[in-house]
């Protein structure tokens, strides 16, 4: 179980990695990373993509996240 946004981003293979997944700048992910924040919208398409590369990340993962942050 992941317990941050930066144990995700570091799963998915680091900051590069992650903003070529996402279609994003190094720059938004390093500030999702400092603020453990992910935007949802893309939360399907992140827990398909785990689960391809056998990442343990579940939705209610990303919702604890998030709560936790509140």
């Amino acid at each position: 179980m992941l317990k941050t946004v930066a144990e995700i981003i570091d799963a998915f293979g680091g900051t590069a990695a992650f903003a070529d997944f996402r279609g994003v700048s190094r720059f938004t992910v390093n500030t999702w990373r400092r603020r453990n924040r992910l935007p949802p919208e893309g939360d399907f398409t992140l827990v398909k993509e785990a689960k391809k590369r056998k990442i343990k990340l579940s939705h209610e993962d990303l919702a604890r996240i998030r709560h936790e942050d509140a």
